[in-house]
């Protein structure tokens, strides 16, 4: 067993879910045996003290850290002063699962749950993950870019190519924050203003009319697939609202699907997130189309969410995973790619003092 830090909150716009996210993420580690150290990061980006993220997750009304009204730098004290032997960041969202923390818990030399910093940071750029998988063949949803220097001729021929609905959505971010539908050209400029108010670049992707499916991903040189999951949205689609206010979306796990579709997803799933280079955790969100030929990769989320109502852990539980013990594989693979990294790290030192002598 592992003394564990559990990482929260965050600056992001997913602060809430994070919070709740880590709720359940604690339950299932002390589950497993593990001993628990709750770290908040404020909205602000302050680190707290432990007591005080402990007090947060006590109290099942709240759902969002006070502002600490210190310097970042000087917080990030009550990290180090843990004494930690694992982290596991349950930060949603940008500064979070960017990649951001994942390069401060290299720099710490210190163990940590999920991806690493490329596979994060690919994976949070909806833009350049695309790219990626384009490149290995793995079926991505047309689209277009749009930026904030010419967010003014928003309407060009590029982008009537793809027809109407559209979906425009930030190339960073998580939980469908500044997502929106458009089924008419007037509305796309005010569909672009609002997702550029989250990031400098959007997507304007064909809206494709079919299944919306999911699978998890879990390992580290050799990753697994879980049962295959279904969102029916509760509304045109699956926003922000319908995931964590609404409760009107129906989450159906296992999806039924014909078995051979259902292994080709899974296969997609596993290559789709080896295409990032990535270990240790991942939701792949699918869409199918017409009578399921049309198979795209929609999303991977490298930091799935961890409420009660998410897919992630649901769909492993469904796979014969329950969740403390999904945690404690997240936890030891975690220290096992640490050890693994530092025979490298020693190989590398070793080198530069052959070189030198």
């Amino acid at each position: 067993m592992a003394r564990v830090g559990l990482i929260f909150g965050g600056r992001s716009a997913e602060h809430a879910v994070s919070v709740s996210s880590a709720r359940t993420v604690r339950r299932a580690l002390a589950a497993a045996g593990h001993e628990v150290i709750p770290l908040g990061i404020a909205p602000d980006g302050c680190w707290v003290a432990p007591d005080v993220g402990r007090q947060l997750l006590d109290d099942p009304s709240r759902d969002c850290l006070e502002p600490a009204g210190e310097a970042v730098a000087p917080t990030l004290r009550h990290l180090l002063a843990a004494r930690l032997e694992v982290a596991f960041p349950i930060v949603h969202g940008t500064w979070g699962e960017d990649g951001s923390l994942q390069g401060l818990l290299e720099m710490l030399d210190l163990p940590y749950a999920g991806a690493g910093v490329a596979a994060s940071a690919v994976a949070m750029d909806k833009l350049l993950a695309k790219q990626i998988l384009a490149a290995h063949g793995i079926p991505v949803v047309p689209y277009a870019v749009v930026t904030a220097a010419d967010r003014t001729e928003t309407v060009h021929p590029g982008l009537r190519d793809l027809g109407l609905p559209l979906f425009v959505k930030p190339c960073t971010g998580g939980s469908s924050v500044g997502v929106s539908r458009v089924a008419a050209w007037d509305d796309l400029a005010g569909a672009v203003a609002h997702g550029l108010r989250f990031d400098d670049r959007v997507l304007v992707e064909r809206g494709i009319d079919g299944r919306e499916l999911e699978c998890a991903v879990l390992g580290d040189e050799r990753l697994e697939a879980s049962a295959v999951g279904e969102i029916v949205p509760g509304k045109e689609f699956y926003d922000y609202a319908d995931k964590y206010l609404d409760d009107r979306a129906r989450l159906i796990a296992p999806a039924e699907l014909d078995g051979a579709l259902a292994e080709r997803l899974q296969q997609l799933a596993v290559a789709a997130f080896a295409a990032i280079g990535g270990h240790g955790m991942a939701r792949v969100d699918f869409l199918l189309a017409g009578d399921g030929e049309e198979l795209y990769v929609n999303e991977i989320n490298t930091l799935p969410g961890f409420t009660d109502i998410s897919m992630y852990p649901r769909l492993w539980e469904l796979s014969g995973l329950p969740l403390p013990r999904l945690a404690d594989r997240l936890v030891e693979i975690a220290r096992r790619r640490h050890r693994r990294r530092a025979r490298l790290d020693r190989g590398i030192k070793e080198f530069i003092e052959e070189i030198a002598r």
